[in-house]
């Protein structure tokens, strides 16, 4: 029981109260049905859907995007070059000044996909199993 002051009291023992035998079945009446025991817990079965992955018709399909995107840069007169890094499998753009052909800005720089290219390198020199 709580307490006004927000504390707990021990509740009084209180007296067992008296049971009362069963009922007897009333002459001509049938016995109650026994309860049915709790079934176990239902399992079901969880189906997988089988999805397949065309990743040589996406590169495929990514490739043509990228020659349609350069072809629009270079109808527009910008010096923007996109291209699939064939290592890494990874986008690059690169924005060039066009009368000098000087390279203004990389993305991801030249620094990054040197650094992911050496990963690459040495991945299968520490463990030589995926997990």
């Amino acid at each position: 029981m709580l307490d006004i002051q927000g504390g707990f009291r021990p509740t009084p023992p209180s007296a067992p109260q008296a049971r009362s035998a069963p009922a007897a079945p009333m002459p001509g009446a049938s016995a109650p049905a026994p309860a049915a025991a709790p079934a176990g817990p239902k399992v079901i079965e969880i189906v997988r859907p089988d999805i397949k992955v065309d990743t040589e018709g996406d590169t495929k399909r990514l490739q043509v995007a990228v020659e349609r995107m350069n072809a629009k840069m270079a109808d527009g007169g910008r010096g923007l070059n996109f291209s699939i890094d064939p290592a890494l499998n990874r986008p690059v753009v690169i924005v060039t000044n066009k009368e000098t052909g000087e390279v203004i800005r990389q993305i991801p720089n030249e620094v990054v996909i040197r650094m992911a290219h050496s990963i690459e390198d040495t991945k299968g020199l520490l463990l030589n199993a995926k997990v």
